[in-house]
């Protein structure tokens, strides 16, 4: 099977953002793009749909959403919605959104911690309850979870557990203190499918963190019960950069692909796949070196494959799909399945993707760049199978290409 990139519409937005002040979202049976961004010391909210072209077209008014710079989105499926930014103060705020079709219901501003520098932030969904019902059966949850990290300007690190209602109110805890409060550079990652653990449905997640010259990666259990620190792994070795990226491939088989710069030099980055045991224990099953720093987001609700977006070598924003070796196969560590390449020259990229139900259809990959001069863009992309069937047989006759 073969997969092609088109890339679709663009927007420019109007105003300019720092970077790490501003993220994107999506709603996946709306196809509302969600854009939470900071300009002139106000973080705002604002709205478009991406249409099925590409184009994007504006829904309703912008929303103010406090003061402040760095701004983190997550849309979950039930149409809510939660900004979390740094105020003037440096305290780390959250605030819920009930996203329909005529506008958003706004929730109350929370502070989760004073005296923040950075933090990372993950949607989760729904940790309790029966996941995967009996077809016929319904089951409503007035809730979804997220889990974000806080890095403390006075040292160390916290990994918290929220929730946001079907009111938008957004609730912290259960919170974990993390390595003994040792560590910065703390990315997040969480598998993609919950844990059945004895009728409970917990998520597994990973950090990655710096700490005293090493690279540390810790797994967790996350839930409304609690957070969960499972097990710890160290490596002798600088962080400039980390990135990771949580999947599963059926229940209770979820992987972790982490890559962090330098590599074996400052010229590559080092990929490293981690499966992870049922208790948490952690076992690195590929590595390879790689040219790029990527953003990731999902490709699939279940695989072993993910949507990336990274500047090239010439500066240049690129999409692609990867997909990563399963524990216990042969082969690359990734296959590269399609990548395109921009024009668009970014200072920091954020991506966000709309996942279809079913496998052959497109996946539509949203990126939000920044430009030297500040000024924000969004891209829509679509990720498509381009061979549907091949004859079998020493001469084939003939090939389908899958329609657009």
């Amino acid at each position: 099977m073969s997969y092609a990139i088109d890339k679709q519409g663009s927007l420019d937005l109007v105003g300019n953002s720092a970077e790490y002040e501003f993220d994107v979202g999506v709603h996946p049976f709306t196809r509302f793009v969600y854009v939470a961004r900071a300009t002139n010391g106000s973080v705002r909210l604002r709205v478009w749909k991406i249409e099925a072209d590409g184009t994007f077209t504006s829904v309703g008014t912008e929303h103010v959403v406090g003061s402040g710079g760095r701004t983190r989105i997550v849309v979950f499926d039930n149409h809510r919605i939660v900004v979390v930014w740094l105020n003037q103060n440096s305290a780390l705020c959250a605030r819920g959104y009930t996203g329909t079709a005529n506008g958003m219901i706004e929730g109350e501003s929370v502070t989760v911690e004073t005296t923040i520098t950075n933090f990372d932030l993950v949607s989760v969904g729904v940790t309790t309850g029966v996941q995967q019902a009996d077809p016929g059966t319904a089951i409503y949850y007035a809730y979804r979870h997220f889990a974000l990290t806080t890095l403390s300007a006075n040292g160390g690190w916290k990994l918290f557990l929220g929730s946001v209602l079907d009111s938008a109110a957004v609730y912290l805890g259960p919170v974990a203190v993390a390595g003994a409060g040792a560590g910065d550079k703390v990315t997040l990652a969480c598998a993609s499918l919950n844990e059945n653990d004895n009728g409970a449905h917990p998520r597994k997640a990973l950090t990655l963190c710096r700490d005293s010259g090493q690279i540390k990666t810790r797994s967790w259990r996350i839930a409304g019960a609690g957070v969960t620190s499972l097990a710890t792994a160290a490596e002798a070795k600088p962080l400039g950069i980390g990135a990771a990226h949580g999947m599963s491939i059926t229940q209770g088989n979820d992987i972790f692909a982490t890559v962090f710069w330098p590599g074996a030099s400052n010229e590559t980055a080092r990929l490293q796949l981690i499966s992870l045991a049922a208790n948490g224990a952690m076992s690195i099953y590929a590595t390879a070196e790689i040219d790029q720093i990527p953003v990731f987001a999902r490709l699939r609700h279940h695989s072993t494959d993910a949507a990336v977006a990274y500047k090239t070598g010439d500066g240049h924003l690129a999409v692609a799909a990867w997909r990563f070796a399963a524990p216990g196969g042969s082969g690359a560590a990734r296959t590269v399945l399609a990548s395109k390449v921009g024009v668009e020259l970014p200072t920091q990229i954020r991506l966000t993707t709309l996942v279809p139900s079913d496998d052959d259809d497109p996946v539509v990959l949203i990126t939000l760049t920044r430009a030297a001069a500040g000024t924000l863009r969004l891209v829509s992309w679509r990720l498509k199978k381009t061979l549907l069937y091949v004859p079998i047989g020493s001469t084939p006759i003939a090939t389908t290409v899958k329609p657009s």
